[in-house]
């Protein structure tokens, strides 16, 4: 019998997570590293030898977003795991949820130090993600099963029906709103990334945006119903207790 930690899903996740690592340690690591002075004055070399090597550049905003990606992509990949060689676990579940909140969480913590002026905008989309899954997933775990199941959400505010009920716009908006973050990483680096006259800016400002901006408003909604049940819940044990 398999341990639950060694199912081939919760393997995928946690190669995710050492994906993330290196993709921070790449992108915040310094721009570049000087060169040792040597501990003995030596000659000039002979005009024969080539100049000495630059400094090796150690930030590599492409490796960065490739790991990144990967570890997106990851999150497709271990779904079907489970389902494929049911594998599925509450540990897996929580592995998943947490690691996909703190890998955007953590590329938007990047992207301040890269756009000073949008702090307080990133920060909110930050704290908006994180308190809106964490609401969601612990209002509906305590009663009903997976927070995206029907019956979890047969109570939950039209909104949140309409987006988890559709997968073509679960799947454009957690994509869509994944990727404008990716795009705001690499479009620092590189303005005018692009692929032929399909330009990365455009695809950012008219593809990726709308999906950012319909996913934040589907994380008030998710805040606000999962709060609204949990207070339910109290009144009704409130009202118990006295009866």
């Amino acid at each position: 019998m398999v341990h639950v930690c060694l199912y081939v899903p919760n393997l995928i996740g946690y190669a995710r997570i050492v994906l993330l690592f290196v993709c921070y340690a790449v992108a915040r690591a310094p721009a570049s590293a000087s060169p040792r002075a040597p501990r003995r004055p030596t000659p000039p070399p002979a005009p024969r030898f080539r100049p000495p090597h630059p400094a090796r550049r150690l930030r590599d905003w492409k490796l960065a977003a490739s790991c990144y990606m990967l570890s997106f992509a990851g999150d497709l990949f271990d779904g079907w795991a489970a389902r494929k060689f049911d594998q599925t676990s509450q540990f897996g579940y929580v592995l998943d949820m947490v690691t996909d909140r703190c890998a955007t969480t953590g590329l938007i913590s990047i992207l301040c130090g890269l756009y000073p002026k949008w702090i307080p905008s990133l920060l909110f989309c930050q704290m908006l993600d994180l308190g809106s899954h964490w609401y969601h997933m612990y209002s509906t775990s305590t009663e009903r099963g997976h927070h995206k199941s029907k019956e979890a959400l047969a109570e939950r505010n039209v909104v949140l029906r309409m987006y988890y009920g559709s997968y073509p716009l679960f799947a454009y908006l957690c994509v869509g709103a994944e990727f404008f973050w990716i795009a705001l990483y690499v479009l620092h680096y590189a303005p005018d990334f692009g692929v032929g006259p399909l330009r990365l800016a455009f695809v950012c400002r008219y593809g990726f945006a709308p999906a950012m901006a319909l996913k934040s408003v589907v994380n008030l909604a998710q805040f606000g119903s999962a709060a609204e049940n949990l207070a339910l819940r109290d009144m009704e044990k409130q009202g118990k207790k006295r009866n």
